[in-house]
């Protein structure tokens, strides 16, 4: 027991990252608030902030053959140099919402702290770009050395806040990435905390209930998508500010229209879907208008036209220079390859992911069947207007999804709907901030000042408390077995060097084990580079006769008869062994995981 619980304590380093990624949002806020000044609140700005980033990392990146480091240190002197600006400088009240936010949240960041890189896409591709950066300072392309990733022109907007943490630590990316979107998911709830208290300066209580907005209370909150290093918190957090930027308000509009077409600009890279949320989210704004003003006006087009020049830009500058490039990415399919025939099997399978997710699905039926009531009782209002942008945001983004099932995956996937619900996780905080609207416009008393007062302990009490409650399940890293993978890749990186060729022999593994520690010695500080590596489900004679004749001289064997791992080095006399590890217990089996076997580890 008490090896599981040292699994989540963290360590000097551990915590020193984490007061990095507070540095980063510090630098995010800094630059919004250079280019939005003080008009729109702190979390908006670091929206905006983020944006500013992308959009010139990219542009030097894409146009220009020298060190991404140039810029990213120009962007660090930049938002220093706003301290120095009185009209831009943040005031006292935005360092007070950033203090209450890290206070309730402590507990939190305790659990997260330690956190290591996990999931497959992570080290397919999202850690192995990120690293890129770090080692180069470039973007890859097929004339500078490879980047060891499947897919090296993915979009880089998660990596570059990466990138800017790793002046304080290169080994940051490893786990800053997933402490990047713990921060952005805050910044988030703290949004809707504004919206919903209609006010500047958040109290203790509204703060706790932003961060429980973002997390608890989100139907579709999922830690290994949205606290792993996937662009899907990245995705969710944009979606929520340019939602309350489009349709917070009192009145239908576009708001503060600089930090919302940043914030566009920062959305439309983080992953390649994100195109698609930017264009829905658009259409959402000018749907949801003509809907309450009875018709589609000039204005209501040519505003959220304008808020997508920079969003547009940096699309077209990252589709330049993926067609350059050479390196591989995500295309669309040849209009011939188009997955028509399987769109029925689609649609079925789509079925079945609402039927798997419930709770979520319910919630969106829930805002969908508020908006007409709602509307009958009291017209437009702030829940009205965001019950529609959302209704008309599913609709079109749900579209778009349908469009790359059919011309971007592969018929195996389209005909699944691959990770249907994680893609409509991607609206789930816009979600949660229009029915905690209704709520409040249905049921006005809860929002009262006496009552919020009585409210106000036991939302902080919540926020404090549920972090330590839900620690296994926030701490995804740590799922069986993982801890025990962790181990091992240490150990024999003791015996590993940079371009080593290595058998690993993982006697049967589904391909589990093989992958993940072959990910570990290759992207987790510190990373051995350009490994060579054989993997093999078996670990008898003939297969190590078949490696040793293909030229691999180190062998790990991750299940002997002892019930250890063992290391093999091939010699004139055979193989021999050069090393041996038992095994810990790892973690206890719990209600979060399910009891599996692991032949590979000896489990």
């Amino acid at each position: 027991m008490l090896a599981g619980v040292a699994l989540f304590l963290p360590g000097w380093i551990d915590l020193a990252h984490v007061a990095v990624t507070w540095t980063i949002a510090v630098l995010l806020l800094l630059l919004g608030s250079a280019g939005c000044g003080k008009a729109v609140a702190a979390e908006f700005r670091i929206g905006a902030g983020w944006g500013v980033v992308c959009l010139v990392l990219t542009a030097w990146g894409v146009f220009l053959p020298w060190s991404l480091r140039i810029p990213a240190a120009g962007l660090v002197l930049l938002a220093l140099g706003v301290l120095a600006i009185p009209a831009c400088r943040p005031p006292a009240g935005d360092w007070r919402a950033l203090g209450r936010l890290l206070a309730v949240t402590l507990p939190l960041w305790a659990v997260m702290a330690a956190v290591r890189p996990s999931q497959v896409d992570t080290f397919l591709n999202l850690l192995p770009n990120a690293n890129y950066l770090v080692d180069y300072g470039l973007l890859p392309t097929a004339a500078l050395p490879p980047s060891y990733s499947l897919y090296p022109a993915a979009p880089y907007d998660t990596q570059f806040l990466a990138f800017l943490g790793s002046f304080a630590d290169p080994a940051y990316p490893a786990s800053g990435m997933s402490l990047v979107n713990v921060m952005l998911r805050l910044v988030g709830g703290l949004a809707m905390a504004r919206v919903l208290m209609r006010t500047r300066a958040l109290s203790w209580s509204a703060t706790a209930l932003g961060m429980l907005l973002a997390t608890l209370f989100d139907p579709g909150f999922v830690p290994r998508f949205h606290f792993s290093s996937y662009g899907e918190t990245g995705l969710a957090v944009t979606a929520v500010l340019a939602a309350c930027l489009f349709a917070g308000g009192e009145r239908a509009g576009t708001r503060h229209p600089l930090a919302l077409s940043l914030i566009l600009a920062a959305m439309i890279n983080t992953k390649q879907s994100g195109i698609g949320l930017v264009l829905a989210l658009t259409g959402a704004a000018i749907a949801a208008e003509a809907a309450e003003r009875g018709a589609i006006r000039r204005r209501a087009l040519v505003g959220p036209a304008l808020v997508l020049l920079p969003a547009a830009a940096l699309y077209l500058a990252w589709r330049y220079f993926v067609a350059g490039a050479g390196v591989a990415g995500l295309e669309p399919l040849p209009f011939a390859r188009w997955n028509w025939a399987v769109l029925p099997e689609t649609v079925r399978s789509i079925g079945g992911a609402i039927a798997e997710k419930p709770v979520f699905f319910a919630a969106v039926a829930a805002a969908l069947v508020c908006l007409p009531v709602l509307l009958r009782r009291h017209g437009w209002s702030p829940a009205t207007r965001m019950l529609a942008f959302f209704a008309a945001l599913f609709v079109l983004y749900n579209l778009f999804l349908m469009v790359t099932y059919i011309a971007h995956f592969s018929p195996e996937m389209s005909a699944e709907a691959h990770s249907y619900f994680r893609y409509n996780t991607h609206l789930s905080l816009v979600l949660v901030l229009g029915l905690a609207l209704a709520v409040r416009e249905r049921w006005p008393a809860l929002s009262a000042v006496a009552r919020a007062r009585r409210l106000a302990p036991a939302a902080v009490g919540l926020a404090l408390l549920a972090p330590a409650a839900f620690a296994e399940r926030l701490r995804f890293d740590i799922a069986m077995p993982q801890p025990l993978v962790w181990d091992l890749a240490a150990r024999l990186k003791e015996y590993v060097g940079d371009g080593d060729r290595l058998a690993l022999l993982t006697p049967g593994d589904d391909g589990q084990v093989g992958r993940l520690l072959a990910d570990y010695l290759a992207s987790v500080p510190p990373r051995r580079r350009g490994l060579d590596i054989a993997s093999r489900n078996a670990a008898d004679g003939t297969t190590l006769d078949e490696v040793a004749a293909a030229g691999y001289r180190l062998a790990l064997i991750s299940c002997t008869a002892d019930g250890g791992a063992a290391l093999l080095r091939h010699g004139p006399d055979g193989w021999t062994r050069i090393a041996a590890w038992a095994y810990g217990p790892g973690l206890p089996t719990s209600p979060w995981s399910r009891r599996r076997h692991w032949p590979a580890l000896c489990g």
